[in-house]
C-alpha cells in the first residue's frame, strides 16, 4: 500500500513539473503589444490634459520604443524627482504591471506612484541635496479586479480586451 502511494505521488510530481513555466511562456514581444494596446485604450488618460508619466522600469523601457500615444512620457526615477522639484508639486506616475492568469489570459494593471521631490540638505550615507518620497496609492478593499484583462482569440489570432475597470462597455 505504501509503495503504491509513493508511486502515485511520484507520478503526480512528474505531471505537475514544469506547469509554472507553461503559464509564463508568453513572449516578451506579445506582452509588449498587450501593454501598448492597454495604454492606447485608456481613453480617460488620453482625453485628459497634460502629460501622463510612466515609470521607466523593465516593462516601461521595452514599450517606450514602441508605437505608444504621444501623451505619455517615460521617465526614470531621477528624472521624476527632478521634475517634481522643478514644478514644486507631487507627480503622479503610472507603474505598469501584469499578471499572467493562464497561457491565454493576461491582466494589465496600472499602479499609481506619487513622487514628491525636495531640495534639502540631509545626511544619508553622506551629504545629499535632494530628498524624494515615493508613495503608492491604495487599490481599495474590494479584492482583486484587473484594470484590463486580455484573452487570446485563437480564431482571430490576436489578443482581445474582454474585461476590467477601464474596458469601455459595449452597447
Amino acid at each position: 500500500m505504501r509503495k503504491a502511494f509513493v508511486i502515485i505521488l511520484t507520478f503526480i510530481g512528474f505531471l505537475s513539473f514544469g506547469q509554472e513555466t507553461e503559464l509564463n511562456s508568453i513572449e516578451k514581444s506579445e506582452l509588449d503589444s498587450i501593454y501598448v494596446r492597454a495604454l492606447n485604450n485608456r481613453f480617460d488618460l488620453l482625453l485628459s490634459s497634460g502629460w501622463k508619466y510612466i515609470e521607466l522600469n523593465e516593462n516601461g523601457q521595452r514599450i517606450s520604443k514602441l508605437n505608444v500615444s504621444d501623451r505619455y512620457k517615460f521617465l526614470t526615477n531621477e528624472e521624476l524627482i527632478n521634475l517634481s522639484i522643478k514644478e514644486k508639486k507631487t507627480i503622479r506616475v503610472l507603474r505598469l504591471t501584469h499578471k499572467i492568469i493562464g497561457i491565454d489570459t493576461v491582466d494589465v494593471n496600472f499602479g499609481i506612484v506619487n513622487v514628491t521631490g525636495k531640495r534639502k540638505i540631509h545626511f544619508n550615507n553622506g551629504l545629499k541635496f535632494k530628498k524624494a518620497d515615493f508613495a503608492l496609492d491604495c487599490g481599495g478593499t474590494n479584492g482583486y479586479f484587473p484594470d484590463m484583462r486580455f484573452v487570446f482569440d485563437r480564431k482571430k489570432n490576436n489578443w482581445e480586451l474582454i474585461d476590467g475597470k477601464y474596458k469601455i462597455p459595449a452597447k
